[in-house]
């Protein structure tokens, strides 16, 4: 562990002002390039990385897009991200033949409740692997859904699938925190369980129906027992 002067605190605090300044003016620079001047391709692109997070304050009050659609999109992401006290997070993407970026912006943290798509399925199926260990490390609660893993191949694939979708986040856990990727109640009582299986039962995601049965299963056998 570093030792540093009585001031070292406060240059720490510096230098992330710094960075964040930094990057308020580098995401500026690339949303006037793509909503303003509708430049969707060059070098600004390549400097910014694939996935990446920044504070709602960074675009509001800002006059970037020029249409309309435009406009609604960015003051949408705007209010969700600062509602959530979260961030804004954007995945750029790359059409190989053509050579343009597009950019894809969502808000984070992933909460329960939210809308289940393939671009943020890494981060629900993250916490989505926390309630079955949850449920492993607390039986008696709504059951342990890895119980019948050695007995149930079926089931072992199927956590095991789960587990693989959960990974996806990984990447993105060696840069960020995990409460800027995803947010839920870690003590899981049943107003949160519920949102989960609700979100379970409204999308079409890999594994979500089984494992919706599966867990209606092991609770409803809990309950009976």
């Amino acid at each position: 562990m570093q030792v540093g002067n009585p001031g070292s605190s406060a240059n720490k605090n510096d230098s992330e002002k710094n960075a964040e300044s930094l990057m308020a003016q580098a995401v500026l620079k690339l949303f006037n390039a793509y909503y303003r001047d509708h430049n969707h391709s060059g070098k600004i692109y390549d400097d910014f990385p694939d996935f990446y997070l920044f504070k709602a304050e960074v675009l509001e009050g800002k006059e970037i897009a020029t249409r309309g659609s435009e406009k609604l999109l960015l003051e949408d992401v705007i209010q969700r991200a600062k509602a959530r006290n979260g961030y804004i997070s954007v995945c750029k993407h790359r059409n190989p033949k053509l050579g343009y970026y597009w950019l894809e912006l969502s808000v984070m943290p992933f909460m329960m409740g939210d809308t289940v798509s393939k671009d943020n399925k890494g981060e629900f199926f993250y916490i989505l692997a926390k309630f079955i260990e949850y449920t492993q490390q607390h039986p008696k609660i709504y059951g342990d859904l890895t119980a019948e893993m050695d007995s149930d191949k079926d089931i072992a694939l199927m956590l095991d699938g789960i587990k693989k979708m959960a990974a996806r986040l990984s990447v993105s856990l060696d840069i960020y925190p995990e409460q800027m990727l995803v947010s839920y109640n870690p003590s899981w009582p049943v107003t949160e369980v519920k949102k989960l299986l609700h979100s379970l039962k409204e999308n079409d995601q890999d594994w979500c129906e089984m494992f919706f049965e599966y867990l209606i299963y092991v609770m409803g056998k809990k309950t009976t027992g």
